[in-house]
């Protein structure tokens, strides 16, 4: 299994940095934590199921670089993913990255399977069924990271081969768009 593209990028941009401490949030299978600890980092990895808690990043604040998530912000509900990145801005150091994916609404699953709340829906089938997934657009997505951290770049990529069938066994990815975000945490955050 490859790594994701941003786990790729982070760790260039990381390269130089002696001794880089990164959280891995919303591990899944462990395909961005072993590249980031191949590549020397300090890396710490936090389940799915656990990062679906916002206390999974309790601890002293401001104890990370980077925190890379390509899963755990795509699940939950506005308000949730708003908290989560109010436990990520506490974890980072000042000026400390976070390179994350959202889900886009212009995936082909937007829409579908049972609402739960704004933009947030439940697949009634396939290898996700009954876990939410919260969609946004541009302008919602720049919201809800605006209070934490500043946006570096922010992309929409088609992300069925970047999830690949190892995340899908069963029921492979059609249409699936993401947002890739590299963002750094604001000295105010926190």
């Amino acid at each position: 299994m490859p790594a994701h593209p941003l786990a790729l990028e982070l760790i260039d941009r990381l390269h130089e940095k002696d001794h880089a401490r990164v959280v891995d949030f919303g591990s899944g299978r462990g395909r961005n934590t072993q590249a980031l600890v191949e590549a020397g980092f300090e890396v710490i990895a936090i389940s799915d199921e656990d990062a679906s808690d916002r206390s999974a990043l309790d601890g002293p604040a401001g104890s990370f670089d980077a925190v890379l998530t390509t899963h755990a912000l795509l699940h939950g509900t506005p308000q949730s993913v708003a908290e989560r990145l109010d436990a990520v801005a506490r974890a980072l150091r000042e000026e400390g990255l976070l390179y994350a994916t959202f889900a886009s609404v212009r995936d082909a699953r937007y829409g579908k399977g049972e609402r739960l709340a704004d933009a947030t829906f439940a697949p009634s089938d396939g290898d996700e069924r009954g876990v939410p997934h919260v969609y946004f657009d541009e302008p919602s997505l720049r919201a809800i990271v605006a209070p934490n951290f500043t946006i570096e770049s922010l992309e929409e990529r088609d992300a069925d081969r970047i999830a690949g069938t190892w995340a899908h066994p069963h029921t492979p990815l059609r249409g699936a768009v993401h947002w890739l975000l590299r963002a750094v945490r604001v000295p105010s955050a926190c």
